[in-house]
């Protein structure tokens, strides 16, 4: 026992400080660090316009007091107990690359390591131009420049990251978002003079790349993929360009509507819905499924820089935003960077920018037309990731058949053409509704083999959608991180707070696919923050589940859920999210109107069980189970408002005859 005063502790063991207050410290020296890395700055790196000059004035009298005092106003705490996870995580997982096979030899040198990476990283693309195509311009309207002004930057720098890595001009983040009204000034100035003259600053082309291992050995270069990391002055401005470009392909119905990634209202969540919305749909019809699954090898690296500008002018962008973004593109080099070894500068020759914020953007309407390769089967797109249905009877299988290899060469040319490569290793397809079917399909002079299962935007399913894998996988995946959470942490503030940003986000991911779960899925799910509750309680009294979440300030998952998508299905409703699946408001056919029956939904007919417990089938009945001022909501901080007022109420989902699965888990108090 040791008494005293300063840094001495009360009990402490062996000198050491308890593991409670040893966490709270180790809290402290993440923070510390990250005000030290972020307060080194280098100036020097933007120096293309006048403007940027007096950005490193404004830089060089930044009072570091202030500084260190907003930040740590700024940094939460839930990041920081974040970077604690994963620094004790990797205590335990070695991440570095002590080694590299390559051509027979183990290289252990770092810097001969950041070199080989570079060079495979630089070779992922295409070397020269692609022959010119010219496409028929699709657009009504022309977009030839953007409006830069103070509020478009402001919205674009506060909702950066705070610990947002910076670029090779090594600037952070926080230092946009802490300056005042003087920066944003002068980067209008600056935005504004290099899209007058189409000239994207040569400083700014030059990205760090970061290896980030993927599966497999870890010496071989080929499981290594590159992180790169842009310039932060340069994501601002192009964050004002996407919005407006993003803008002028909706309003002038340029994009696919089977496109749902890197779009405003469209998600991995929208492209599921309409995925298995068509999968129940033919189920219910007694039709067979066949799905057609397609990978793009290194899509975002492969895209000739002539061929993008040829589809950019397509859409109805001319100069001067198109000389800049050409500008944008070109003579641009990566960094491979390792803790402090770096390799030499090597030349981007294709591919969007990754890690820029256009990049994505730039993609999918390079990508767009890919989807009128297929006449008869029915497309949903996310980025590159490309799937297709297709509808047969037994009797109509051999000319379905037939369709379906006629449409896979016609994908197949197109890429070539395109100059894309599909990745046949990783293509194949599905057929629910007989797993005894037997036939052949090729693509690219290679069999396309038949998949038992696949996964899909992060979600594991097979021949049979029930998704009885993928919940098997996540509650796996959550046992362990709660685990080792349970294990490694003191503090309950602490555990609390880790398990609802890191653990309860993995059984929250479409959570509308629950409805079609059997209920004793929906228990393993809901059995995990049970346990975690009770661990975390450590009392010898009898508390009920419901009880223990009441203390600890926690949800129950099925509640969560249910909330989550009853305001999903508002959204859906209203048109805030994008969706092709209509949901049509049910006529009143008598002649005074009840009150009751305001603002319900048509339930769709249905034969097969899968058909019922669908998303969309059962939360229309649920729909119109709740009270009517909440259906009448306009507005959806209007009916959050409303819905959490309806969701107190205890008899809502235990008197809701078609939520059996709520019914069941709200009933059972261990």
């Amino acid at each position: 026992m040791h008494i005293g005063h300063g840094n001495s502790y009360h009990d402490t063991i062996d000198g050491k400080p308890p593991p409670c207050v040893q966490e709270r410290e180790e809290l402290g020296v993440i923070i510390s660090h990250d005000l030290k890395t972020t307060t080194h700055r280098n100036a020097a790196a933007v120096k293309d316009f006048r403007a940027a000059w007096s950005l490193r004035r404004v830089f060089k009298y930044f009072d570091k007091e202030m500084f260190r005092i907003l930040y740590l106003t700024a940094a939460s705490k839930a990041q920081a107990l974040c970077r604690l996870l994963t620094k004790r995580i990797r205590k335990n997982t070695d991440h570095t690359i002590h080694s590299l096979l390559h051509d027979g030899v183990t290289y252990n040198d770092q810097s001969v390591i950041c070199e080989l990476l570079s060079e495979w990283f630089s070779h992922n693309g295409n070397t020269s131009d692609a022959p010119d195509i010219d496409i028929k311009c699709t657009g009504k309207n022309d977009l030839s420049t953007i409006n830069f002004d103070i509020r478009s930057i402001h919205t674009a720098i506060k909702n950066l990251k705070s610990n947002a890595s910076s670029g090779a001009d090594d600037i952070p983040s926080i230092v946009y978002k802490m300056s005042g009204p003087d920066i944003q000034t002068l980067l209008l100035k600056m935005y504004t003079l290099s899209l007058e003259t189409g000239t994207y600053p040569e400083t700014w082309k030059v990205t760090y790349v970061l290896p980030k291992h993927k599966s497999g050995p870890r010496n071989l270069v080929e499981n290594y993929r590159p992180i790169n990391i842009t310039p932060v002055i340069s994501r601002i401005m192009e964050k004002v360009i996407q919005n407006q470009l993003s803008d002028h392909l909706l309003k002038e119905d340029l994009i696919d509507p089977s496109q749902h990634g890197f779009i405003r209202t469209r998600s991995c969540s929208t492209c599921l819905i309409e995925f298995f919305n068509e999968v129940t749909r033919i189920r219910d019809q007694k039709k067979l499924v066949i799905i057609l699954y397609f990978d793009i090898k290194k899509a975002f690296d492969k895209v000739p820089h002539n061929l993008l500008i040829n589809r950019l002018k397509s859409v109805g962008i001319i100069n001067p935003l198109l000389q800049w973004i050409k500008s944008f593109l070109t003579n641009r080099y990566q960094i491979t960077k390792i803790n402090s070894n770096t390799s030499t500068p090597r030349p981007i020759t294709s591919g969007v920018v990754q890690g820029s914020v256009l990049g994505p953007l730039h993609f999918i309407i390079y990508i767009n037309n890919i989807c009128k390769c297929f006449s008869t089967g029915k497309t949903y797109l996310y980025a590159d990731d490309l799937k297709v249905i297709y509808k047969t009877d037994i009797s109509d299988l051999r000319s379905t058949m037939e369709t379906i290899q006629r449409e896979l060469n016609m994908v197949n040319d197109w890429c070539k053409r395109w100059r894309l490569e599909l990745n046949t290793e990783k293509c194949g397809w599905l057929c629910i509704g007989d797993t005894s079917l037997k036939t052949k399909l090729t693509l690219s002079n290679h069999t396309l083999p038949r998949l038992a299962s696949v996964t899909d935007l992060g979600v594991h399913y097979s021949h049979s959608p029930n998704f009885s894998e993928h919940i098997s996988a996540k509650a796996s995946k959550m046992r362990k991180l709660l685990g080792f959470i349970l294990r490694n942490f003191y503090q309950n503030e602490s555990k609390i707070l880790l398990y609802k940003v890191c653990v309860r986000p993995i059984a929250e991911y479409c959570s509308f696919l629950f409805s079609n779960l059997r209920v004793s899925y929906i228990l393993k799910v809901e059995g995990i923050q049970r346990d975690f509750t009770r661990k975390v309680l450590k009392t010898d009294l009898v508390i009920d589940y419901s009880s223990r979440c009441q203390i600890l300030g926690i949800a129950p998952l099925w509640k969560r859920r249910l909330r989550s998508n009853l305001i999903l299905y508002f959204k859906l409703l209203k048109n805030l999210t994008y969706s092709t699946c209509k949901i049509i408001l049910a006529r009143d056919s008598h002649e005074y109107g009840l009150r009751n029956k305001v603002s319900t939904v048509k339930v769709e007919k249905y034969r097969s069980k899968t058909r019922e417990n669908f998303f969309l089938t059962k939360y229309a009945i649920i729909w119109n189970s709740l009270p009517s001022e909440t259906r009448m909501a306009d507005e959806l901080h209007t009916f959050v408002k409303l819905l959490d007022q309806a969701l107190t109420c205890t008899d809502l989902a235990r008197t809701n005859t078609y939520a059996p699965h709520s019914d069941i888990i709200g009933s059972l108090h261990v």
